[in-house]
């Protein structure tokens, strides 16, 4: 016996999202009228509640390589577990409280869906991020559509701050040190003696952007 986690969404698009995730790990795809999400590791399972979890964990790291790369979101949400036989019968399903993961527009997915490694760019993030702690932990500095300063901080710090981001390629120097300046500004705010701005600090929209195109050049670097 193997379980299907039967996916919920109101986006009529979620073909496109299928495309993003096509392995054997993590693989979204349409059984009869549903879209289900599948993965290799759910059959090392011994019970449904075990696969609930492992589906959380697995719909977590897709939710975060979405959210890097999109801007609004469509709500995705696991609606039950089937299960099937050996033979590919449908049989029992079980029910449980609905656990909702935020799935992001389709501005992104010609990007997501690009060829990397004879995998669509999403799905090589998905593996890599399996077997590779840093990547697992760049993935948990951005974990939704919401721009923080505090988040900003943390991913310049994690990328090395701006002089490494600079000597890596992945934005300049001078941008970088900016933004890691204003987010510093932002995160102390309420103490006696604040940090200083930088000359023309960004906004936190422009920040963020930087931010977050810096941890994906330095994701793709990892595959």
């Amino acid at each position: 016996m193997r379980y299907l986690a039967v996916l919920e969404s109101t986006a009529t698009d979620l073909a496109e999202y299928a495309r993003c995730f096509n392995s054997d790990l993590c693989r979204i795809t349409k059984l009869n009228e549903h879209w289900v999400l599948e993965s290799s590791e759910f059959n090392t399972c011994s019970s449904p509640s075990e696969v609930f979890t492992l589906a959380d964990a697995t719909l977590s790291v897709v939710r975060r390589i979405l959210s890097l790369y999109c801007g609004l979101g469509h709500p995705l949400t696991v609606n039950y577990l089937q299960s099937v036989d050996a033979g590919g019968q449908l049989r029992g399903r079980t029910i449980r409280a609905s656990r909702t993961l935020i799935i992001t527009s389709a501005t992104a997915m010609t990007e997501l869906t690009k060829p990397i490694n004879q995998h669509p760019l999403a799905t090589a993030i998905f593996e890599c991020a399996q077997r590779d702690a840093k990547t697992r932990e760049a993935l948990k500095l951005y974990q939704d559509l919401e721009n923080r300063w505090a988040d900003v901080y943390d991913i310049i710090e994690f990328l090395g701050g701006p002089n490494q981001i600079g000597q890596s390629g992945l934005g300049t120097r001078k941008e970088a040190k900016a933004v890691k300046q204003t987010a510093n500004y932002y995160r102390h705010l309420g103490r006696k003696t604040p940090s200083l701005l930088p000359l023309n600090p960004p906004t936190l929209a422009k920040a963020s952007l930087f931010a977050k195109q810096a941890l994906r050049r330095w994701i793709e670097s990892r595959l």
